[in-house]
C-alpha cells in the first residue's frame, strides 16, 4: 500500500488517523500522535533535499532539451547527454535458441554468464559466476585489467566443461561494458571515460571490445566478441524478451543510465554509420544509450543541488561530471546521509555534537541503510535504533535523533526516485507512444528499497498522465539481454 504524505507546518504527517497494517507479519497500530518538532537546522536540510513539482517539471523540460541536443549533428559545443547510437536495430522477439555467452562489467564485481535461450514461450537457462576487480585493477594498467578478465572467462569455460563446436565455431560472447562508449559499430566502441570509481589507465579512447578480445586470444580461448552493449541497452533486450511492449530501460543501482528506441531518421549525428542499414528503412528503430548520468554536466542543475551534492562532486574522482547520477545513484545517496549527519554533529544538533567513529571517513553510511531505515512503518524507528545502535556504535540514541536520521533517509530516497521518474517521463514524451509501454528496470535501489518503486511510479503519472505504461522488474537484465543480443547477429 501506498503511503500519503503532507507537509504542513515543517512536519511530515500521514494522513490517515488510524489504521492496522501489515510489515511482514507484524500488524502495527498507526495513531494520530505527531511526529517530534524537529530542530530548524534538521528542518532547513531536509527542506534543501526536497524539490517542488515545479522543480520536476522544469528538470524534465531541461532534460527533454539535453535529449534533443545529443541526438543533433556534431559541430557545436559538445553535449552533456551524450545520447549514443548503440547499433541495435532489433530486439529480442523470444524465439532465438543456442548457447551464448555474456560478460557483466558495471561496477566493482562482474559477472560471466551462459545463456542457453529455447525459444518461445521458454525461459533461458543461465548459469553465472561473478568476480570481484581488484581495486589496483580498477586505478592501474588497463591491459593488466583485460588479462585478469580474460583469466576468469578462462576459469569460466573449465568449470562449465565449454569450448568450441564441432566444426571450430568459436562462442559468441556479448560484453556488457557500463560506462560511457562511442560506438563505431555492434562490436567496437571506444571508452569516453570512466565513471563509477575506475580509473584504469590506457583505455580511455580505445576500442574496449579489441582490448578485450585480444586478451582473449593472448589466453587461446574459444571465444569471439559479436556485441557490445550497455547495461541499460541489455536491459531493454532482457525485457523485451518478455514483454514486446517494452521501449525504454533504466538501470538505478551503484550508477544510473538509461535507454530507449528511437527512431533512426532522428539521430543526425549517426546518419551517415547508420546509412548502411537496411532494415527498417530511415525510420527504423535504433536503441539509444543516453548516458543521462552526465546530466547537468553543463551547469543547468546548478540551482537544483544543495551543499552536499556541491562538496560530493567535488571530492569525487570526476568532479564537473555525472552530475545527475551523483544525484540519485546508490553509489552517492549515502554519502549525501552522511554529510547531512555531520553537518548537523558539526552544529552540536545531535549525538552530543560527536560523530560516531564508524561515520567519520566518507562513504560510510551505506546506502543499503537508507532501505533497512525506511522498511519501518511510518513513525515506528525500530530499524533506526538498531542500526545506529549496533551497526554504528552508538551507546544511546534520543528519539528525536532517530526522528532526525531517518527524515533526511527519506528525503534523499524520494528526490532520487522522483528525479529518475521524471527522467523516464521525458523519454516518455520523447516517443509518445500509442499504446502501453512498459520500462524495464535494474539495479539496487529499484530491487531492494521497500518505497523506490512506488515513489517512481507515482512521480511519472503525475508527470505523463495521458500515458499508459508500467514499470518492470528486470532481474539479471545486462547479462542475459547482452546474450540475446549476441543471438541476433
Amino acid at each position: 500500500p501506498c503511503d500519503l504524505y503532507i507537509l504542513f507546518n515543517n512536519q511530515l504527517e500521514i494522513s490517515a488517523l488510524w489504521k492496522m497494517r501489515n510489515y511482514n507479519g507484524m500488524e502495527v497500530l498507526e495513531t494520530h500522535k505527531k511526529t517530534p518538532e524537529l530542530p530548524e537546522k534538521a528542518r532547513s536540510i531536509i527542506a534543501s533535499l526536497s524539490l517542488s513539482t515545479d522543480d520536476y517539471k522544469a528538470i524534465g523540460d531541461l532534460m527533454a532539451s539535453s535529449f534533443e541536443a545529443g541526438l543533433k549533428a556534431s559541430g557545436g559545443p559538445k553535449p552533456a547527454v551524450k545520447m549514443l547510437c548503440s547499433y541495435v536495430t532489433k530486439l529480442p522477439a523470444g524465439s532465438e535458441t543456442g548457447d551464448y555467452l555474456a560478460l557483466d562489467l558495471g561496477g566493482t564485481n562482474y559477472r560471466v554468464l551462459l545463456v542457453r535461450l529455447r525459444g518461445s514461450d521458454q525461459e533461458p537457462e543461465i548459469l553465472e559466476d561473478v568476480y570481484a576487480v581488484p581495486q589496483e585493477l580498477m586505478l592501474g594498467d588497463g591491459a593488466a585489467l583485460f588479462t585478469f578478465i580474460a583469466g576468469t572467462l578462462r576459469d569460466f569455460l573449465q568449470a562449465n566443461q565449454l569450448s568450441a563446436g564441432p566444426d571450430g565455431e568459436r562462442l559468441k560472447l556479448g560484453f556488457t561494458f557500463s560506462f560511457p562508449v562511442e560506438q563505431h559499430g555492434l562490436s567496437s566502441g571506444s571508452l569516453i571515460m570512466w565513471t563509477k570509481g575506475f580509473a584504469a589507465k590506457g583505455v580511455v579512447g580505445h576500442d574496449v571490445c579489441k582490448l578485450l578480445q585480444e586478451a582473449i586470444d593472448k589466453a587461446a580461448l574459444p571465444i569471439v566478441c559479436v556485441a557490445l552493449v550497455n547495461d541499460t541497452v541489455g536491459t531493454l533486450a532482457s525485457c523485451a524478451l518478455e514483454d514486446p511492449r517494452c521501449q525504454i530501460a533504466a538501470i538505478v543501482g551503484t550508477g544510473s543510465n538509461a535507454a530507449y528506441v528511437e527512431r533512426r531518421s532522428s539521430m543526425e549525428r549517426y546518419s551517415d554509420s547508420l546509412a548502411g542499414v537496411s532494415d527498417g528503412g530511415p525510420d527504423g528503430p535504433v536503441v539509444v544509450n543516453t548516458e543521462w548520468g552526465n546530466f547537468g554536466a553543463d551547469g543547468c542543475l546548478d540551482r537544483f543541488q544543495t551543499d552536499f551534492d556541491r562538496e560530493i562532486d567535488k571530492k569525487s574522482l570526476n568532479p564537473g561530471f555525472q552530475v545527475f547520477e551523483k544525484l540519485i545513484s546508490g553509489m552517492y545517496l549515502g554519502e549525501i546521509v552522511r554529510l547531512a549527519i555531520k553537518s548537523l554533529v558539526d552544529d552540536g544538533i545531535i549525538f552530543g555534537g560527536r560523530m560516531p567513529e564508524s561515520l567519520v571517513q566518507p562513504m560510510t553510511f551505506l546506502t543499503k541503510y537508507l532501505s533497512e531505515i525506511e522498511r519501518d512503518p511510518p513513525k515506528h524507528y525500530y530499524s533506526t535504533d538498531q542500526l545506529l545502535t549496533v551497526d554504528l556504535g552508538l551507546k544511546l540514541v534520543h528519539p528525536i535523533e532517530a526522528v532526525i536520521v531517518r527524515s533526511i533517509c527519506e528525503a534523499v530516497s524520494t528526490r532520487s526516485a522522483f528525479l529518475v521518474a521524471t527522467g523516464i517521463a521525458s523519454l516518455l514524451k520523447r516517443i509518445k507512444p500509442s499504446g502501453h509501454v512498459t520500462v524495464g528496470i535494474d539495479g539496487s535501489l529499484f530491487k531492494f528499497h521497500p518505497h523506490f518503486p512506488e515513489r517512481m511510479t507515482r512521480k511519472v503519472q503525475e508527470l505523463c498522465p495521458d500515458y499508459e505504461f508500467t514499470l518492470k522488474l528486470s532481474e539479471d537484465g545486462s547479462g542475459k539481454g547482452a546474450a540475446a543480443i549476441a543471438a541476433l547477429v
